[in-house]
């Protein structure tokens, strides 16, 4: 009962969303807008929130950290592998690569991290802990993901710095992330309207954040190459939760940290790959496709986390 009182707040409110899109009262433009609002305003003000109001365990979030990593490089060096098994043709394997390790660590594991301690004597903590290891990856996702889109292209030269710096200056939350550590450097905390302010629109990001997610999911369809979208949400989300479980016990987490680094490694691809595959001349294709099946598959990756921590 209890994992399904996590999940489902998650997974009932994406498939509203989806139902929603599916009879036409929320229209395309519509969800774009909304998309467009979480992206950059909603999600931001709460990553930003919550930075400044928390108090950091380095030691923990530091393993969290390169549980998470660790997972997530797994995931590129098995995707590597079962694209050429699959015979993935050379401009689709960076869209494969980066949908097997960029995970919806915002918009679906940290609503699921944030239910699943609503009730624990640790919750702050462990929120806090979950924030910082999101301030700290998503950075590393985008640089990850630029590369390995290029280098499906062989587009790998000295330009890719300045695109990789291109994707770090204008993504919201790496924008949201440096602006709170330094708000926090320079100020220590809010005053009350801004606390208000700020906690406010943040607490609508969660929410409209999943019914985003939903009506995107509305339109997608499976590629015609069903077995590579299958493989590779597969490999996001089995393989990253394995490997991230085996770097566990070698570090020696206790089961709340372990919590929070697995089930942001058995999150579902993000709906960026399909944003970052279509400007980066991907397989945008592939990667709706993946988002979409991996979305279904994550209920059980993130169901047996929780059933063992």
């Amino acid at each position: 009962m209890q994992i399904i009182n996590i999940l489902a707040p998650v997974f009932v409110i994406i498939i509203i969303g989806v139902l929603l899109k599916r009879t036409n009262f929320l229209s395309l433009e519509f969800v774009r807008g909304l998309n467009n609002l979480v992206y950059w305003i909603g999600l931001p003000c709460l990553l930003f929130y919550e930075i400044v109001i928390a108090r950091y365990d380095g030691r923990a979030a530091g393993k969290v950290f390169l549980v998470v990593f660790g997972g997530m490089a797994g995931s590129i060096i098995v995707a590597y592998f079962i694209a050429r098994l699959l015979r993935i043709s050379a401009g689709s394997v960076g869209t494969f690569v980066q949908g097997a390790f960029r995970g919806n660590l915002m918009y679906i594991g940290l609503p699921i991290v944030f239910y699943s301690f609503a009730f624990d004597s640790q919750k702050d903590a462990m929120t806090n802990t979950a924030v910082l290891v999101l301030a700290f990856i998503i950075p590393i996702y985008n640089i990850a993901a630029v590369i390995v889109l290029l280098a499906s292209k062989h587009k790998i030269d000295r330009l890719i710095f300045g695109k990789i710096l291109g994707q770090l200056v204008t993504n919201p939350l790496v924008i949201a992330t440096a602006a709170a550590f330094l708000y926090k450097w320079l100020f220590g905390s809010f005053a009350i309207w801004q606390e208000r302010t700020v906690s406010a629109i943040g607490n609508i990001a969660l929410p409209l954040a999943l019914l985003a997610i939903g009506g995107t999911l509305a339109d997608g369809k499976i590629a015609n190459d069903r077995a590579a979208a299958f493989a590779c949400s597969l490999i996001k989300c089995i393989v990253a939760p394995a490997v991230g479980l085996a770097i566990v016990y070698l570090l020696g987490l206790n089961s709340n940290e372990a919590r929070i680094a697995l089930v942001y490694l058995a999150c579902p691809a993000a709906a960026v790959t399909y944003v970052m595959a279509d400007q980066l001349d991907g397989d945008p294709k592939l990667a709706a496709a993946t988002v979409l099946v991996s979305t279904a598959i994550s209920v059980l990756s993130l169901g047996a986390v929780l059933a063992i921590f």
